[in-house]
């Protein structure tokens, strides 16, 4: 069997949506988002019956995708899975070393589909501008915090990572003056790392928020969101496929705000 490269683009942006879909729309997109190819064989009523949703429903998300008619949908969505390799119960005999690998490839795709470019420059060019950059997440979105702030630190901007919450909100008013303040958070609903973005927002930084949840907490708090892809299942703690889509989005931040950086000219001039 040859594994799916990636996830169709449609699932992605499905995925990315589906938190803020009413339910009626919700169940539709869970039976696209588990059984894509199963979907482009069905009409647009057994489609309803399945989902026990209404057509007017299945019409109201195909146009939310962009999409003009079903029959435009699914001919997209048809495509895309046979070019991904498609999704279904046979990903069931993959061991578990290549499923992890096509997780992390999946998630690496998804985010270099949902990842908004004029945001990325937006949020480069404020930390160039800026006095210098804070970064706040938990768990193993602390350590791409670490990752992220070092990578900044080479590149000329000061940058610290705030691993501990409680410093992080001691200092969180007169740090975030002229700054930057970056959350990282997969789900976007970590207390803290909301908490410490609405705090640093409050004091005047600029808020940048790294997330699968568009519309999260933590997205609620920024002033721009860089998208990672969602994972189809709720992370279980330490999960590093999240990891790995944050990790993309700091490397490519990083080579943004190089390309920002004025030969000479230090940071914050």
């Amino acid at each position: 069997m040859t594994p799916s490269k990636a996830t169709p683009p449609i699932i992605v942006r499905l995925q990315s949506r589906f938190a803020e879909l009413p339910p009626a729309l919700a169940r539709v997109a869970k039976h696209v988002i588990n059984y894509p190819s199963e979907t482009t064989m069905l009409s647009i009523e057994a489609l309803s019956r399945v989902t026990e949703s209404g057509q007017a429903s299945i019409v109201r998300l195909v146009h939310i995708l962009g999409f003009e008619s079903f029959r435009a949908f699914k001919l997209a969505l048809a495509a895309q899975c046979g070019a991904s390799g498609g999704r279904g119960a046979e990903d069931t005999t993959v061991d578990e070393v290549d499923r992890l690998r096509r997780e992390m490839s999946e998630s690496l795709d998804g985010t270099g589909t949902l990842l908004d470019r004029a945001a990325l420059q937006q949020a480069a060019q404020a930390i160039v501008l800026s006095r210098h950059v804070n970064i706040y997440g938990g768990g193993v979105s602390a350590m791409v915090g670490d990752i992220l702030a070092a990578k900044l630190l080479r590149a000329g901007i000061w940058a610290l990572s705030y691993g501990d919450n409680n410093i992080g909100l001691e200092v969180v008013g007169p740090v975030s003056r002229d700054a930057v303040a970056i959350a990282i958070s997969d789900t976007g609903t970590t207390v803290e790392t909301v908490r410490l973005l609405r705090a640093a927002r409050a004091a005047g930084a600029i808020t940048i928020a790294v997330t699968s949840g568009r519309s999260s907490p933590v997205a609620g708090q920024a002033d721009l969101v860089l998208l990672t892809a969602p994972i189809a299942q709720p992370p279980s703690p330490g999960f590093v496929t999240t990891l790995v889509a944050q990790i993309f989005v700091a490397q490519a931040l990083v080579e943004a705000v190089a390309s920002w950086t004025v030969p000479g000219m230090a940071p914050g001039q």
